[in-house]
This record gives C-alpha cells, structure tokens and sequence, in this order.
C-alpha cells in the first residue's frame, strides 16, 4: 500500500461496514473532523507520537481492522507516528538548553532461546545483556526500518 492509498482504503473499508464516522467519533471520544483528515492523508491537525498511535488503532478496531498492521502502516507513511527516542530527546535536550552529543542506535539483533534452562550463560558475546524483550525490540525495529 502506498501512503497516498492509506486513508482511503480505510475510508472504504469504513464505509463497506456501514459505519459513520460520527459513529466513530462517539465511540472514540476524537472528533469527526479529525478521523476525516486521517481518510484524507491530511495529518495537519493530528497530534504526534503515542496519542497518534492511539487514535489510529482505535479507529482500526472500531473498522474491524487489524489494529496493529495499520499503527504499523501509518507510522510508516505519515511522521506523526514516529516511534523513534531521538526525536523526544532532542526535543527534551533543547528544553533545557542542553547540548546534545547522541544517536539514537540500535544494536545488532540478538537471537535468544528462551527455553533454555534457567541457569544457562549466552553461548555467543554479543548476547551478554540483552533480554528477551530488548532482542524482541531489535528485531521489531530493524523489520521497521526496512520496510
């Protein structure tokens, strides 16, 4: 799906439900105006970050969409979705009037097996501190950014 085919695919899909986007509205708590901008790809008026992420799987479920393949999707076209720490710590940094010396890097993937036994010690180096949630994270991280 390209950027441009985003929000009308969703509109579509709203519409082949059956559903209004005042019914969405109500069943949301965020404006009717603001779910129209998101079916026509305009995120002018849209907040950033987790609230933009927040809204966009509520109106997927509410569609009866898959709610994690469109946040996955709309963070991929449209900056409002942005995932990345870098942004808020910059941001955070400039604050405060802070110098900023930072990149944000993501380490290389780490295979883990998790039924492994209790006790056991990483085989491989490069698996020494990384938990099972920060290889998960990773590996999430580098499918994002190929795509």
């Amino acid at each position: 799906m390209s950027r441009e085919a985003f929000g009308p695919n969703l509109r579509r899909i709203r519409m082949q439900q059956g559903i209004s986007l005042y019914q969405i509205a109500e069943a949301t708590k965020v404006s009717a105006d603001l779910w129209a901008g998101l079916e026509k790809n305009d995120s002018s008026t849209w907040p950033t970050g987790i609230f933009a992420r927040a809204y966009v799987r509520q109106y997927a479920q509410a569609i009866g969409v898959d709610p994690d393949g469109t946040v996955d999707e709309f963070c991929r076209w449209f900056p409002q979705g942005d995932r990345r720490a870098e942004r808020v710590v910059r941001g955070q940094a400039e604050l405060i009037g802070h110098a900023l010396d930072w990149e944000e890097q993501i380490p290389p993937t780490v295979e883990v097996d998790r039924r492994g036994a209790a006790g056991q010690q990483p085989q491989d180096s490069n698996e020494v501190g990384h938990s099972t949630f920060a290889s998960l994270f990773i590996r999430l991280r580098r499918t994002f950014d190929k795509a």
